[in-house]
């Protein structure tokens, strides 16, 4: 017992120290590449925007700086900044190509991406034997300086006046997310899903950075024919975007490992694996850890169970997926909620909790929508000099009308609008900032109408405000 334990210890620091040195699970990593079979190498474009992201000259800075949200020309070191988008235009024209790929296909295991990439952190690695249930997509780190780069690219441009070209790029850039969004782990969907919503808000900054100079013709093509399709399927609505399912592929296959060919829980495998597992999630339940899960195994359903329950857990979810943001069925208890602690203690332990995948897809929708809508509000502004009195008058000509639906209003109803006849301060994430002209705001999480009298980036306390880009407009007035 103590030896088991031991080497498992051994192997999870073996396993963060270094990454690359443990195997990939051979069965995992295929069950996780078998969907994208389908589409051929040429549909795929994650190797020709890592192709051009490691061929790119070093970032100025720090590495925490690499944030789109961080870059803009107030920023400390924004001329580097400035300088090292512009050496590197190759990755916009990677973006712009890859953005009509089928998919971005990343594939999952070392061997599957070759020696150039793992040496770069452009991998996703699956862990074999007690690692089995660690997964580290390390691409992601990459993808971040990517996004850094197009927001130093945006504002380039921008400051340029070469809007057309700069809110191309931009497009391009939540295409190539939107497919990054597709891929099968959790991390993945949830750092895509992230990115995605600070993308959207880069695309609003950029505007209220340069609004005074950017063309209505401009602003109207964005607006009718880039941000209303970053994926046409997905509508208004976010209809196509899929569930993580890889998460459970890895959760299969730590089943698979902790049984005996009769189908029991082994206690020594119990004992080790699961206590180191909760060990590093929990650290403060380390000590005594392995004791409990060896008794846990004499009490733990069969390995059939496991499998039959991990499935109901995934099938609920899916149904739940599919099912409006506030439909009634959504009030019923989870499969989850409903599960025996002990009975099924690995498989909930395993088991990811979905429930902040649901709230970011709706707070990207209201990201996209907010985005479409700001842009046909500031189309119209820029053509006729004055907002207008209520956006109905932005739509057909200057913005897609099916995009005015707040997802956070219960009957999924319009976006509210104002034309302030005065300016006017409001509680944001960046501390009051004034506001005036036309505004549009989301309800928010709480569902109530504030009058966008306090606003946070993510909804969920007070309203969202799509326009004005208050980032932006907080940094014009002084903050930073």
């Amino acid at each position: 017992m103590r030896s088991s334990r031991m080497t498992a210890v051994a192997v999870a620091v073996l396993a963060m120290a270094c990454p690359t040195l443990f195997a990939d699970d051979r069965a995992a990593v295929d069950a996780l590449n078998a969907p994208m079979k389908v589409i051929q190498d040429k549909n795929k474009c994650w190797k020709t925007v890592f192709d051009a992201s490691m061929a790119m000259t070093a970032a100025p800075g720090k590495a925490e700086d690499l944030d789109v949200l961080k870059v803009w020309p107030g920023m400390e070191g924004w001329d580097a900044m400035k300088s090292w988008a512009a050496a590197n235009a190759p990755m916009g024209q990677a973006l712009l190509e890859s953005q009509k790929a089928l998919a971005f296909g990343m594939p999952y295991g070392r061997d599957a991406v070759g020696p150039t990439f793992v040496e770069r952190g452009v991998v996703i690695q699956v862990g074999d034997g007690l690692q089995v249930y660690r997964s580290e997509p390390r691409y992601l780190r990459e993808m971040d300086k990517v996004t850094a780069w197009v927001a130093a690219e945006m504002y380039r441009l921008g400051g340029e006046k070469k809007f057309d070209e700069a809110f191309s790029l931009g497009i391009a850039c939540l295409k190539v997310l939107r497919q990054v969004a597709d891929q099968h782990l959790l991390e993945e969907k949830v750092w895509a899903l992230n990115e995605m919503c600070d993308v959207c808000s880069l695309q609003r900054d950029v505007m209220q950075t340069f609004l005074a100079d950017i063309p209505g013709a401009v602003l109207k093509k964005f607006s009718l024919t880039g941000y209303a399709f970053i994926r046409p399927t997905d509508g208004e609505r976010l209809r196509r975007l899929d569930m993580p399912e890889g998460d459970r592929v890895l959760a299969e296959a730590m089943i698979n490992l902790l049984f005996d060919e009769r189908g029991q829980p082994d206690a020594a495998k119990f004992a080790s694996t699961m206590g180191e597992m909760q060990a590093r999630d929990e650290p403060l339940s380390a000590f005594g850890a392995a004791r409990r899960w060896q008794q846990i195994a004499g009490l733990h359903g069969s390995k059939d169970q496991a499998l039959a329950r991990l499935t109901n857990i995934y099938d609920d979810w899916w149904r739940r997926w599919r099912l409006g943001y506030f439909d009634k069925l959504l009030d019923n208890p989870t499969v989850i909620s409903r599960t025996n602690r002990t009975r099924y203690a690995m498989v909930l332990l395993m088991v990811k909790d979905l429930e902040r995948v649901f709230q970011l897809r709706q707070r990207l929708n209201a990201e996209l929508n907010g985005t479409v809508l700001a842009f046909g509000l500031c189309a119209r502004y820029r053509d006729l000099g004055s907002w207008p009195r209520g956006l109905d008058e932005t739509y057909t000509q200057y913005t897609v009308k099916r995009f005015d639906r707040d997802p956070w209003d219960p009957d999924w109803g319009r976006w509210q609008y104002a034309n302030l006849a005065a300016p006017r301060e409001i509680e944001t994430d960046f501390g009051r900032v004034r506001i005036e002209g036309g505004v549009i705001y989301a309800r928010g999480a709480d569902r109530a109408d504030n009058s966008a009298a306090k606003a946070t980036n993510d909804g969920v306390t007070g309203d969202f405000v799509a326009w004005p880009a208050l980032r932006a407009l907080a940094r014009m007035q002084g903050a930073k």
